[in-house]
Protein backbone atom coordinates (compact mmCIF):
# COMPACT_ATOMS: atom_id res chain seq x y z
CA UNK A 1 0.00 0.00 0.00
CA UNK A 2 2.52 2.54 0.81
CA UNK A 3 4.37 1.81 -2.44
CA UNK A 4 1.26 2.30 -4.45
CA UNK A 5 0.93 5.72 -2.16
CA UNK A 6 4.04 6.76 -3.38
CA UNK A 7 3.92 6.31 -7.14
CA UNK A 8 0.31 7.71 -6.79
CA UNK A 9 2.11 11.09 -5.44
CA UNK A 10 4.98 11.03 -7.80
CA UNK A 11 2.53 11.06 -10.59
CA UNK A 12 0.33 13.51 -8.78
CA UNK A 13 3.73 15.60 -8.81
CA UNK A 14 4.22 14.97 -12.55
CA UNK A 15 0.69 16.45 -13.01
CA UNK A 16 1.07 19.51 -10.53
CA UNK A 17 4.71 20.13 -11.63
CA UNK A 18 4.55 22.52 -15.01
CA UNK A 19 8.26 22.74 -15.68
CA UNK A 20 8.69 19.47 -16.93
CA UNK A 21 6.09 20.06 -19.53
CA UNK A 22 7.52 23.49 -20.10
CA UNK A 23 11.05 22.17 -20.69
CA UNK A 24 9.61 19.97 -23.61
CA UNK A 25 7.67 22.92 -24.71
CA UNK A 26 10.59 25.01 -24.82
CA UNK A 27 12.59 22.51 -27.01
CA UNK A 28 10.04 21.53 -29.35
CA UNK A 29 8.05 25.33 -30.04
CA UNK A 30 12.00 26.84 -31.40
CA UNK A 31 12.85 23.67 -33.40
CA UNK A 32 9.59 24.15 -35.36
CA UNK A 33 10.28 27.32 -35.65
CA UNK A 34 13.73 27.28 -37.35
CA UNK A 35 12.36 24.48 -39.94
CA UNK A 36 9.83 26.85 -40.61
CA UNK A 37 12.07 30.12 -41.05
CA UNK A 38 14.18 27.31 -43.65
CA UNK A 39 11.19 26.26 -45.80
CA UNK A 40 10.30 29.83 -45.83
CA UNK A 41 13.85 30.70 -46.82
CA UNK A 42 14.08 27.43 -49.48
CA UNK A 43 10.80 28.75 -51.05
CA UNK A 44 12.01 32.50 -51.04
CA UNK A 45 14.94 31.68 -53.21
CA UNK A 46 12.81 28.83 -55.25
CA UNK A 47 10.20 31.80 -55.95
CA UNK A 48 13.31 34.13 -56.97
CA UNK A 49 14.69 31.89 -59.10
CA UNK A 50 11.59 31.21 -61.21
CA UNK A 51 10.91 34.90 -61.42
CA UNK A 52 14.13 35.14 -63.30
CA UNK A 53 13.75 32.48 -65.59
CA UNK A 54 10.30 33.69 -66.33
CA UNK A 55 11.77 36.85 -66.79
CA UNK A 56 14.26 35.58 -68.94
CA UNK A 57 11.81 33.92 -71.29
CA UNK A 58 9.75 37.12 -71.52
CA UNK A 59 12.81 38.80 -72.78
CA UNK A 60 12.72 36.10 -75.39
CA UNK A 61 9.92 36.14 -76.60
CA UNK A 62 9.92 39.58 -77.26
CA UNK A 63 13.26 39.51 -78.83
CA UNK A 64 11.68 36.79 -80.96
CA UNK A 65 8.57 39.20 -82.06
CA UNK A 66 10.79 41.62 -82.74
CA UNK A 67 13.13 39.42 -84.77
CA UNK A 68 9.61 37.86 -86.69
CA UNK A 69 8.68 41.28 -88.09
CA UNK A 70 11.97 42.26 -88.69
CA UNK A 71 12.25 39.68 -91.27
CA UNK A 72 8.69 39.90 -92.57
CA UNK A 73 9.57 43.42 -93.53
CA UNK A 74 12.85 42.59 -94.82
CA UNK A 75 11.43 39.61 -96.71
CA UNK A 76 8.32 42.49 -98.25
CA UNK A 77 10.70 44.85 -99.11
CA UNK A 78 13.38 43.10 -101.12
CA UNK A 79 13.17 40.78 -103.93
CA UNK A 80 13.97 36.77 -103.48
CA UNK A 81 16.68 35.29 -104.64
CA UNK A 82 16.65 34.10 -108.51
CA UNK A 83 19.16 31.31 -107.84
CA UNK A 84 19.98 28.62 -105.62
CA UNK A 85 23.43 30.47 -105.07
CA UNK A 86 21.93 33.80 -103.67
CA UNK A 87 21.07 31.57 -100.47
CA UNK A 88 24.83 30.50 -99.55
CA UNK A 89 26.39 32.01 -96.52
CA UNK A 90 29.73 32.09 -95.56
CA UNK A 91 31.17 31.99 -92.07
CA UNK A 92 33.25 34.88 -90.76
CA UNK A 93 35.78 33.52 -92.27
CA UNK A 94 34.00 33.45 -95.44
CA UNK A 95 33.83 29.87 -96.08
CA UNK A 96 30.60 28.42 -97.18
CA UNK A 97 28.54 26.63 -94.24
CA UNK A 98 26.09 24.23 -94.45
CA UNK A 99 22.41 24.74 -93.87
CA UNK A 100 22.10 24.51 -90.44
CA UNK A 101 24.86 26.48 -89.54
CA UNK A 102 23.86 28.96 -92.51
CA UNK A 103 20.14 29.30 -90.80
CA UNK A 104 22.11 29.69 -87.39
CA UNK A 105 23.98 32.46 -88.73
CA UNK A 106 21.16 34.41 -90.83
CA UNK A 107 18.94 34.25 -87.33
CA UNK A 108 21.99 36.17 -84.69
CA UNK A 109 22.58 38.34 -87.69
CA UNK A 110 19.12 39.52 -88.17
CA UNK A 111 18.53 39.69 -84.55
CA UNK A 112 21.73 41.12 -83.85
CA UNK A 113 20.40 44.24 -86.29
CA UNK A 114 17.26 44.28 -85.02
CA UNK A 115 17.53 44.06 -81.03
CA UNK A 116 15.81 46.58 -78.71
CA UNK A 117 17.41 47.43 -75.43
CA UNK A 118 15.14 47.90 -72.77
CA UNK A 119 17.92 48.09 -69.72
CA UNK A 120 18.52 50.67 -67.36
CA UNK A 121 21.26 53.37 -68.18
CA UNK A 122 23.49 55.38 -65.87
CA UNK A 123 23.25 59.40 -66.52
CA UNK A 124 26.22 59.67 -63.88
CA UNK A 125 28.30 63.41 -64.33
CA UNK A 126 26.00 64.40 -67.27
CA UNK A 127 28.29 62.77 -69.68
CA UNK A 128 27.74 60.36 -72.43
CA UNK A 129 30.37 57.62 -72.88
CA UNK A 130 30.54 55.57 -76.57
CA UNK A 131 31.85 52.69 -76.86
CA UNK A 132 33.04 51.23 -80.16
CA UNK A 133 33.33 47.36 -80.09
CA UNK A 134 34.48 45.37 -83.02
CA UNK A 135 32.97 41.65 -83.10
CA UNK A 136 34.77 38.06 -85.12
CA UNK A 137 38.28 39.57 -85.53
CA UNK A 138 41.00 39.95 -86.75
CA UNK A 139 40.63 40.06 -90.36
CA UNK A 140 42.46 41.60 -93.10
CA UNK A 141 40.42 44.46 -92.15
CA UNK A 142 41.90 44.83 -88.92
CA UNK A 143 45.04 46.88 -89.95
CA UNK A 144 42.79 49.61 -91.80
CA UNK A 145 40.59 49.85 -88.53
CA UNK A 146 43.48 50.25 -86.05
CA UNK A 147 45.00 52.89 -88.79
CA UNK A 148 41.53 54.71 -88.34
CA UNK A 149 41.60 54.43 -84.53
CA UNK A 150 45.15 55.72 -84.48
CA UNK A 151 44.38 58.67 -86.58
CA UNK A 152 41.99 60.01 -84.41
CA UNK A 153 43.71 58.91 -81.01
CA UNK A 154 40.50 56.81 -80.27
CA UNK A 155 40.27 53.22 -78.19
CA UNK A 156 37.78 50.83 -79.15
CA UNK A 157 36.91 47.14 -77.80
CA UNK A 158 37.54 44.13 -80.16
CA UNK A 159 35.79 41.08 -79.32
CA UNK A 160 38.13 38.73 -81.10
CA UNK A 161 37.77 35.14 -82.18
CA UNK A 162 40.81 32.45 -82.78
CA UNK A 163 42.24 32.56 -85.82
CA UNK A 164 45.62 31.63 -87.17
CA UNK A 165 48.08 34.28 -89.02
CA UNK A 166 46.67 36.94 -87.28
CA UNK A 167 49.49 37.46 -84.30
CA UNK A 168 50.76 40.81 -84.97
CA UNK A 169 47.01 42.28 -85.19
CA UNK A 170 46.16 41.07 -81.78
CA UNK A 171 49.24 42.26 -80.46
CA UNK A 172 48.38 45.47 -82.14
CA UNK A 173 45.15 46.11 -80.57
CA UNK A 174 46.90 45.78 -76.91
CA UNK A 175 50.15 47.52 -78.21
CA UNK A 176 47.79 50.61 -79.37
CA UNK A 177 45.79 50.71 -75.53
CA UNK A 178 42.40 49.28 -77.44
CA UNK A 179 40.42 46.49 -75.14
CA UNK A 180 41.45 43.17 -76.17
CA UNK A 181 38.02 40.94 -75.49
CA UNK A 182 36.67 37.34 -75.99
CA UNK A 183 33.52 36.21 -78.65
CA UNK A 184 34.44 32.68 -79.02
CA UNK A 185 37.28 30.15 -80.48
CA UNK A 186 35.34 28.88 -83.49
CA UNK A 187 32.30 31.17 -83.72
CA UNK A 188 29.90 27.87 -84.78
CA UNK A 189 26.69 28.27 -82.92
CA UNK A 190 26.50 24.55 -83.24
CA UNK A 191 29.50 23.77 -81.60
CA UNK A 192 29.77 26.30 -78.52
CA UNK A 193 26.06 26.58 -78.01
CA UNK A 194 25.67 22.16 -77.66
CA UNK A 195 26.32 22.61 -73.67
CA UNK A 196 27.65 23.96 -71.15
CA UNK A 197 30.70 22.14 -71.13
CA UNK A 198 31.48 23.13 -75.01
CA UNK A 199 30.67 26.55 -74.25
CA UNK A 200 32.98 26.54 -71.18
CA UNK A 201 36.02 24.71 -72.84
CA UNK A 202 35.68 27.32 -76.35
CA UNK A 203 36.28 30.02 -74.28
CA UNK A 204 38.89 28.48 -72.34
CA UNK A 205 41.25 27.57 -75.76
CA UNK A 206 40.48 31.25 -76.37
CA UNK A 207 41.39 32.86 -73.34
CA UNK A 208 44.55 30.75 -73.14
CA UNK A 209 45.13 31.25 -77.07
CA UNK A 210 45.03 34.98 -76.41
CA UNK A 211 46.96 34.70 -73.45
CA UNK A 212 50.17 33.03 -75.23
CA UNK A 213 50.03 36.04 -77.75
CA UNK A 214 49.54 38.87 -76.10
CA UNK A 215 50.19 38.07 -71.85
CA UNK A 216 46.33 39.96 -71.53
CA UNK A 217 44.44 38.16 -69.15
CA UNK A 218 41.27 38.87 -70.70
CA UNK A 219 37.97 38.65 -68.77
CA UNK A 220 35.15 40.44 -70.95
CA UNK A 221 33.36 38.65 -73.00
CA UNK A 222 30.49 38.88 -75.34
CA UNK A 223 28.40 36.23 -76.48
CA UNK A 224 27.86 34.91 -80.36
CA UNK A 225 24.53 36.31 -81.23
CA UNK A 226 24.42 38.60 -77.71
CA UNK A 227 23.22 36.75 -74.35
CA UNK A 228 19.73 37.39 -76.20
CA UNK A 229 20.68 35.02 -79.14
CA UNK A 230 17.63 32.54 -79.86
CA UNK A 231 20.25 29.48 -80.99
CA UNK A 232 21.96 28.01 -78.01
CA UNK A 233 20.34 25.17 -76.50
CA UNK A 234 21.76 25.97 -73.40
CA UNK A 235 19.94 28.31 -71.29
CA UNK A 236 21.62 31.65 -71.42
CA UNK A 237 21.50 32.16 -67.58
CA UNK A 238 23.57 29.15 -67.07
CA UNK A 239 26.52 30.40 -69.16
CA UNK A 240 26.05 33.39 -67.63
CA UNK A 241 26.21 32.19 -64.11
CA UNK A 242 29.27 30.04 -64.91
CA UNK A 243 31.08 33.48 -66.27
CA UNK A 244 30.48 34.95 -63.14
CA UNK A 245 31.35 31.93 -60.78
CA UNK A 246 34.67 32.93 -63.53
CA UNK A 247 35.04 36.16 -62.37
CA UNK A 248 34.16 37.43 -65.89
CA UNK A 249 32.25 40.08 -67.50
CA UNK A 250 29.63 40.07 -70.59
CA UNK A 251 28.50 42.48 -72.51
CA UNK A 252 26.18 43.14 -75.47
CA UNK A 253 25.23 46.43 -77.44
CA UNK A 254 22.76 48.48 -77.56
CA UNK A 255 23.32 50.30 -80.74
CA UNK A 256 24.27 48.43 -83.93
CA UNK A 257 26.02 49.64 -86.84
CA UNK A 258 23.65 47.14 -88.77
CA UNK A 259 26.23 45.33 -90.38
CA UNK A 260 25.46 41.99 -89.25
CA UNK A 261 23.08 40.46 -91.75
CA UNK A 262 25.25 41.36 -95.49
CA UNK A 263 28.08 43.31 -97.16
CA UNK A 264 26.06 45.20 -99.09
CA UNK A 265 25.24 47.97 -97.23
CA UNK A 266 26.62 51.61 -97.70
CA UNK A 267 28.65 53.01 -95.40
CA UNK A 268 26.51 56.15 -95.56
CA UNK A 269 23.79 53.95 -93.96
CA UNK A 270 26.03 52.15 -91.19
CA UNK A 271 26.99 55.78 -90.03
CA UNK A 272 23.52 57.15 -90.20
CA UNK A 273 22.38 53.83 -87.99
CA UNK A 274 25.06 54.49 -85.63
CA UNK A 275 24.41 58.69 -85.03
CA UNK A 276 20.36 58.09 -84.97
CA UNK A 277 20.84 55.84 -81.83
CA UNK A 278 23.52 56.52 -79.53
CA UNK A 279 22.03 60.01 -78.31
CA UNK A 280 19.09 57.43 -77.25
CA UNK A 281 21.80 56.28 -74.38
CA UNK A 282 24.27 57.35 -71.95
CA UNK A 283 26.24 54.68 -72.66
CA UNK A 284 26.00 53.93 -76.07
CA UNK A 285 27.94 50.68 -76.74
CA UNK A 286 27.79 50.31 -80.34
CA UNK A 287 28.43 47.09 -82.82
CA UNK A 288 30.60 46.69 -85.36
CA UNK A 289 32.04 43.51 -87.37
CA UNK A 290 35.58 43.30 -87.73
CA UNK A 291 35.62 41.04 -90.99
CA UNK A 292 36.97 40.76 -94.58
CA UNK A 293 33.54 41.39 -96.32
CA UNK A 294 32.62 44.86 -94.07
CA UNK A 295 34.49 47.32 -96.30
CA UNK A 296 31.33 49.36 -95.75
CA UNK A 297 31.79 49.26 -91.78
CA UNK A 298 35.76 50.53 -91.79
CA UNK A 299 34.52 53.55 -94.83
CA UNK A 300 31.78 54.41 -92.19
CA UNK A 301 34.37 54.95 -89.41
CA UNK A 302 35.76 57.96 -89.79
CA UNK A 303 32.23 59.82 -90.34
CA UNK A 304 31.22 58.64 -87.23
CA UNK A 305 34.20 59.19 -85.07
CA UNK A 306 34.03 62.80 -86.04
CA UNK A 307 30.65 63.50 -85.38
CA UNK A 308 31.30 61.66 -81.90
CA UNK A 309 33.96 63.70 -81.35
CA UNK A 310 32.22 67.08 -81.90
CA UNK A 311 29.65 66.34 -80.04
CA UNK A 312 29.40 68.36 -76.37
CA UNK A 313 30.04 65.97 -73.27
CA UNK A 314 31.03 63.07 -75.20
CA UNK A 315 33.63 60.49 -74.89
CA UNK A 316 35.24 57.44 -76.79
CA UNK A 317 36.17 55.11 -74.98
CA UNK A 318 36.94 51.05 -74.44
CA UNK A 319 35.45 48.82 -72.26
CA UNK A 320 36.78 47.62 -69.13
CA UNK A 321 35.60 46.18 -66.26
CA UNK A 322 33.88 48.94 -64.19
CA UNK A 323 31.91 50.17 -67.52
CA UNK A 324 28.01 50.14 -67.17
CA UNK A 325 27.02 46.69 -67.92
CA UNK A 326 24.93 47.19 -71.37
CA UNK A 327 23.07 43.55 -71.29
CA UNK A 328 20.85 41.90 -72.79
CA UNK A 329 19.54 39.55 -70.09
CA UNK A 330 19.65 41.29 -67.09
CA UNK A 331 17.97 40.72 -63.64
Amino acid sequence: MEDHNEETEDKDEELLDPAKKKSFIEIVVPVLTLMTIVNCVVILVLVMNIGRKVNGLEQRMILLQDNAAASVAAVQDSELPETSEALEVSDIDGNIVDASEAADIVEAAALEDTHKWAGRDDSSAGIRRVYLTFDDGPSSNTERILDILDQYGVKATFFVVGKEGYADQYRRIVDDGHTLAMHSYSHKYSEIYASLDAYREDLAKLHDFLYELTGEDCNIVRFPGGSSNTISRVDMWELINDLNRQNMIYFDWNVSSGDATGSRISADQIAKNVLDSIGQFNNAVVLFHDAAGKDSTVDALPAIIEKILESDNTVLLPIVEDTVRVQHLHE
